[in-house]
């Protein structure tokens, strides 16, 4: 049932490694890039070192330059000013330099380096064979060799925790079989595969432990797995809480189990000092630190209400169906299913401590549910180390796998005595993932459809008058075309700089107007480049998705364009342009 599971569960990864885009925008070309790098003999500076022409090859061919931004959705960028970023510059000037520039640094280097070491000689055999497109697939098919592991993994876990419940072990396998998000972010160009296998195997052996009990080699052997892990990824740090439950869940050897399970952690850091040690060469502390919190382009800000739910919500989108969100067809109907299923799983564990329905022995299912829920609060409680510039993605908690999908097993049993319901819901979770995958590696959904980038016909365009200026740029609005039909809106602008450096804009404004708000969209909007030179004047047409109906006569729409840069990014502000709405403006 191992090699079934293992070749099943490589099927659907297969799939995604050879279909999904290149590059994915999940940062696949600064992870490919890393190991470019390590394969001319260059270890890069996250913040300094830019990309190697193999890599921007790719990137000119495909489109893709930013991560997290498909492709026609901003500015292509100017590939003849490609250079590190200017030094000494404030932080919100670093942050609009990183958004729009960041995709020229090899930035993934700040990482442990385990997985792009190792994935050295693949790189060198596929690219000497065909150039670094075939180095890319190649890769894709490793991680996807390496993501197929967690099949097995998960059934020798749903063993461990019900070895009297064969239905739980179907189940189990199928949640680890087919996961779509696990299949389109784990087979990109990246280490989250490695380190999702890692980390499923030291789950395993916790689960497994925590039963039969820890000896001295035992507790040797997890120190170099887990420091290996480290080494691939430093956010398998999340599953120390699991082998400290593991270790000391045994009454009759708690005593001892603290001392391995304390000499496990040390050989797990002896593992990191060599990445330590070439931290303080490279930037002078033993974590890249200054120059990690560099590679941001957002600015850090407190914790806000709306942030929780907002980074739980996002933390569940992806675990189900990977990133960007959307990516893959029916993704929607998926997180409605995945949710039910997670609290199936919540409910089905509470249910089984409270009433012993289903015999699962303690320790395992104590440690296997540590394993999931360290990972999922590292990747929620992450965001907080840098200021809430990001929401914490579900990929991170893919090394718990084997627990994740035992647990779902579980409280699918619990809640679903009934084997014909119970059957239904697993059946239409795997018809779901397959439509999802085929759907996928179809090229669905489509991109959406950039139309003419001009008003239509039917819009009613009105001359008005209204300027901005900063920094020697001036925008200027002249006219607004309101289309109410598509409840949307066009700004006809020109932009002029009159400086004697490049400048650079956000060609897309922000709109607001009392307390509606809406971003305008470059890919319906004319595709003007980012970067003015000195004396050039830019003319085209703005989209943003606002509805001129819901517009009150008598206020005043605000276009603001953020974060315009002048003079090499020592001058950063925003222009905001005012119009008032007048009976005509507002339908």
């Amino acid at each position: 049932m191992l090699i079934f599971a293992y070749l099943a569960a490589f099927i659907p990864a297969l799939l995604m490694a050879v279909t999904q885009p290149v590059w994915s925008v999940i940062d696949e070309a600064q992870h490919f890039d890393f190991i470019v790098q390590l394969g001319h003999g260059v270890y890069p500076t996250g913040d300094e070192t830019l990309i190697r022409a193999d890599t921007l090859q790719v990137m000119r061919s495909t489109g893709v330059f930013r991560g997290f931004y498909l492709p026609g959705t901003y500015p292509s960028p100017d590939l003849t000013d490609i250079g590190p970023p200017p030094p000494s510059m404030s932080a919100r000037a670093n942050a609009a330099w990183m958004l729009r520039h960041m995709w020229q640094l090899s930035h993934e280097s700040v990482q442990t380096p385990a997985y792009y070491l190792s994935m050295v000689p693949v790189w060198w055999a596929a690219d000497k064979f065909g150039g670094p497109w075939a180095a890319i697939y190649a890769l894709r098919l490793v991680n996807a060799l390496i993501l197929a592991a967690l099949a097995p993994m998960a059934i020798v876990v749903a063993r461990a925790l019900a070895p009297a419940r064969p239905d739980i072990v179907v189940v189990a396998a199928v949640f680890a079989i087919l996961l779509p998000g696990l299949d389109l972010n784990g087979t990109r160009v990246s280490n989250d595969a490695l380190a999702a296998a890692i980390g499923g195997l030291i789950v395993l052996l916790a689960v497994r432990w925590a039963k039969d009990g820890w000896t001295w080699r035992r507790a040797v052997l997890m120190g170099a797995i887990l420091g290996l892990g480290l080494m691939v990824k430093l956010t398998l740090g999340g599953l120390i809480p699991a082998l400290l439950l593991s270790a000391l869940w045994r009454a009759s050897s708690r005593g001892t189990n603290l001392v391995r399970v304390t000499g496990s952690g040390a050989i797990a850091l002896g593992c990191l000092t060599p990445w330590f040690l070439l931290n303080l060469q490279k930037y002078g502390g033993v974590m890249p630190g200054a120059h990690s919190g560099r590679l941001s382009d957002a600015l850090p800000g407190p914790l806000t209400p709306a942030f929780i739910p907002l980074d739980i919500a996002v933390f569940h989108l992806t675990y189900w169906t990977g990133e960007p969100w959307g990516a893959l067809p029916l993704a929607g109907v998926m997180v409605v299913l995945g949710g039910l299923i997670a609290l199936m799983a919540l409910a089905g564990v509470v249910s089984l401590l409270r009433s012993r329905a289903l015999p699962v022995p303690d320790g395992p299912l104590a440690v296997a549910a540590a394993a999931l829920a360290g990972l999922i609060a590292l990747s929620l409680l992450l965001p907080a180390t840098v200021g809430f510039e990001f929401s914490g993605p579900g990929r991170y908690a893919y090394p718990a796998l084997p627990a994740a999908a035992t647990l779902c097993a579980i409280g699918v049993v619990a809640v679903l005595p009934n084997a014909f319901a119970r059957r239904t819901l697993v059946a239409a979770y795997a018809v779901l993932a397959v439509a999802m995958l085929a759907g996928g590696a179809a090229g669905l959904p489509p991109r959406p459809d950039a139309g003419a980038r001009t008003p239509p016909a039917l819009a009613r365009t009105l001359a008005v008058s209204a300027s901005g200026q900063f920094g020697g740029v001036t925008i200027t609005v002249d006219r607004v075309a309101v289309d109410p039909d598509a409840k949307a809106m066009w700004f006809a602008v020109s932009v002029t700089n009159s400086g004697p450096d490049e400048a650079e804009w956000t060609v897309p404004p922000a709109v607001s107007e009392g307390e509606m708000a809406a971003a305008g969209q470059y890919l319906k909007s004319t595709q003007m480049p980012g970067d003015i030179d000195p004396g050039q004047t830019l003319q085209g047409w703005l989209y943003v998705p606002l509805d001129p109906a819901a517009l009150r006569a008598g206020g005043t729409l605000q276009l603001r364009f953020r974060d315009v840069a002048a003079d090499g990014y020592r001058t950063v502000g925003d222009i905001v342009i005012a119009i008032p709405v007048d009976a005509q403006l507002s339908v």
